[in-house]
């Protein structure tokens, strides 16, 4: 046996000897339950479950309104829903495909990018995708209270709407609103205290609940229409594009629907690692994309075109049409509806705001903070900051920054594109999961440092590629036409990019595969059938009970080696 392997074998003997040993002593990195494999107890998430994640995933305020901003420039309502085809075909591909690894070796994105960063260098791409997250959570949270206005005002009447305010215009909110914002805030607050292997239920139940509250208002606004949508030119002055204006309003679209869901996109270990099998997370993933994309296109628009004919004017935001109906029809119905119709956009944002922010927050600071912070614990400081954040003023006064989140996707695109590139054509479908943990010569994810200058070469190009487009977003005149339209482009030129760069860069310096000593040709994903072990490793010894903790089941462990299960 290898000596690395000895230190393997050492290192993960017992969860005390794992649990002792840091990256200043033997080498192995801190760890805590929640960077470890996924258990098989663990592994419930099924078919539905991701169906309805990704169902729902995008009905909430900011992707209800997306509409608004395709037809700001010059677009039909269908132009939006051959966009949201496409970007939902290109996104159903991507998603599968980064699916995968995390399913065949249960491990998250801050244990999964190790393999293609480097054991140190992966906290650059951690620390990237948390501190948006985070903003986006309180932004998100915001917009969460809004709606909570309207939940209160269809309960409690117009005392509730009328609240003085005693805040100044500076504030950039009102006392009601900063009121509300608290409430959705501590109703939210025990939902970050769940765990991801039991969060999927509430998505079944967004699933259900909104999508029915959506219909249910659109079905208001044609009943009172006369039974027609309407004309959707009523929503908007913007002179139509037809012909070859069209080529680059279309692209702009097709990119808005990707980058809707960037964040999701490279979240996807973080619930991957939760299924049962890959064929729950292939199909159901790629429905779900597709249905969510074309619904919250054509509920935003047609509710919006139909509600103009019937209000007089034209109300993207959500929570301004709700308010106008009530202005309008103040009357017991229209007070129930809009409570049931702002619940259901509440548990939207909510649910959203767990699923696609809050939680990788939590898996982020556990990847960075093992010794200190669990997922759950990373969850609740995500929640309490976003108070401190005043994401009111960011939104208020902060329009350049609000430019600055919209083009994430430009940052988060070249680290999916490297995870894609390097688990399916340079790794071949094969991790060695011990070596994820620990930094020492021998392991192929040490690199130099314990960083992969080729994927940080990869991430830089793909950013600087299209990143300089944002200047063209604040100021049209300060950048060309070609810097416009390839920030339009964002998306893909930055994903194409930075898995291009990686591929070429692996091709040139060639990754190490296993740990050295132990290279031996592999066909593809043959480690993923002892999900990452060699035979003479241990599954149990890296799924065991953390020391000092106590197991309230009975465990079945599988040694590998012996080829036979023992009870623990």
């Amino acid at each position: 046996m290898s000596r690395y392997l000895q230190h393997i074998k050492g290192a993960f003997s017992s969860p005390k000897s794992f649990k002792g040993s840091s990256s200043s002593g033997d080498g192995t990195l801190r760890y805590n339950e929640d960077l470890l494999p996924s258990p098989p107890e663990d592994r419930r998430w099924r078919w539905q479950h991701y169906f309805a994640y990704y169902l729902t995933m995008t009905f909430s305020p900011s992707s209800y309104n997306l509409g608004a901003t395709l037809v700001s420039i010059g677009l039909l309502w269908w132009h939006g829903i051959i966009a949201a085809i496409i970007g939902s075909a290109i996104l159903t591909v991507l998603v599968v495909l980064n699916s995968r690894g995390a399913i065949k070796y249960f491990v998250g994105f801050p244990v999964y990018v190790r393999a293609a960063a480097g054991v140190r260098g992966a906290s650059l791409y951690i620390l990237v995708r948390a501190v948006v997250a985070i903003i986006y959570f309180a932004t998100q949270t915001y917009y969460g209270g809004r709606i909570t206005s309207v939940f209160m005002r269809g309960i409690f009447g117009n005392g509730y709407h009328n609240i003085p305010n005693h805040l100044p215009a500076s504030a950039g909110i009102t006392s009601r609103d900063l009121l509300s914002f608290f409430l959705f805030w501590m109703v939210q607050m025990p939902v970050m205290f769940i765990h991801p292997r039991v969060l999927r239920h509430l998505f079944v139940i967004k699933a259900v609940y909104t999508t029915i509250a959506l219909f249910g208002v659109l079905g208001w606004a044609i009943s009172a229409n006369g039974g027609s949508i309407g004309d959707f030119k009523y929503t908007t002055k913007q002179a139509r594009l037809s012909g070859s204006e069209l080529v680059w309003p279309m692209i702009q679209a097709i990119n808005s629907v990707m980058g809707a869901l960037a964040p999701v996109l490279i979240n996807q270990p973080d619930i991957a690692r939760y299924g049962h099998s890959y064929s729950d997370v292939t199909w159901s993933q790629g429905v779900g994309i597709l249905l969510s994309k074309v619904l919250v296109m054509f509920l935003g628009t047609a509710t919006t075109a139909a509600a103009t004919n019937v209000l007089g004017k034209s109300y993207w935001n959500v929570w301004d049409l709700y308010d106008a109906i009530l202005d309008k029809y103040w009357n017991h119905g229209a007070r129930a509806g809009m409570v049931f119709a702002s619940f259901g956009m509440m548990l939207a944002v909510l649910i959203t705001n767990a699923g696609s922010n809050s939680l990788p927050v939590g898996a982020d600071l556990t990847g960075i903070f093992p010794r200190w912070l669990t997922i759950v614990r990373g969850q609740i400081i995500c929640a309490v900051l976003a108070p401190l954040l005043v994401p009111w003023k960011i939104i208020a006064s902060a329009t350049s920054f609000l430019t600055f989140l919209g083009s994430y996707t430009v940052f988060l695109m070249p680290i999916c594109a490297c995870m894609i590139v390097d688990y399916w054509l340079i790794r071949k479908g094969n991790f060695h999961v011990p070596s994820m943990y620990v930094y020492t010569p021998e392991s192929p994810y040490s690199y130099y440092k314990g960083w992969n200058l080729r994927m940080l070469a990869a991430w830089v190009s793909g950013v600087a590629f299209t990143v300089h487009g944002v200047a063209g977003s604040l100021n049209p005149t300060s950048v060309s036409t070609a810097s416009k339209n390839m920030y339009k482009l964002g998306f893909l030129l930055s994903f194409c990019m930075g898995g291009l760069v990686y591929y070429i860069l692996c091709l040139i310096w060639p990754v190490q595969i296993l740990p050295r000593g132990l290279e031996r040709p592999l066909a593809f994903e043959e480690m993923a059938a002892n999900e990452g072990f060699f035979d003479d490793e241990s599954v149990s010894t890296i799924t065991g009970v953390l020391d000092g903790e106590e197991a309230d089941r009975v465990s079945t462990q599988h040694y590998i080696a012996e080829g036979k299960e023992s009870k623990v």
